[in-house]
């Protein structure tokens, strides 16, 4: 392939572009695997401790951010549906009261923190690996 030297501006940014696009699809999917395994995790540890309308509403969810990041997609894991409002109080502990007093500390079971412990072991590493599968 031969590049006039005029041309060689336009023939760099071509090939630039086409291994940012790579990256960043790469980048996108081991992010979405990253997000479903640690969502799987929480479930699982969930699941052993409460019920399964609870532990069935963690899921990962994937989205595009317009107003942030570029647009580029952005996933997470949550607890989805009416039941997000328990996740804190089921992940920390609650005191129960009644008529104005604590009759009781119910004792928390830390789930999502087994999430975020895989999270923090693997992206980095799952990012990496996508980046070299990209430049390949």
């Amino acid at each position: 392939m031969n590049i006039k030297p005029d041309e060689l501006k336009d023939a760099v940014n071509d090939i630039l572009q086409t291994f940012a696009k790579a990256t960043a699809d790469e980048v996108a999917k081991a992010t979405k695997e990253t997000a479903e395994k640690a969502a799987q995790i929480t479930r699982q540890a969930a699941a052993a401790e409460y019920d399964s309308h609870y532990a069935n509403a963690i899921r990962a969810r994937h989205f595009k951010d317009i107003a942030k990041n570029g647009g580029r997609e952005i996933s997470e894991y949550v607890t989805a549906g009416p039941r997000y409002r328990i996740a804190h109080l089921l992940e920390h502990g609650h005191a129960l009261v009644r008529g104005g007093r604590t009759i009781k500390q119910v004792e928390g079971h830390e789930h999502f923190a087994k999430g975020e412990d895989y999270v923090e072991r693997n992206y980095v590493p799952n990012v990496k690996k996508a980046i070299e599968e990209a430049s390949k």
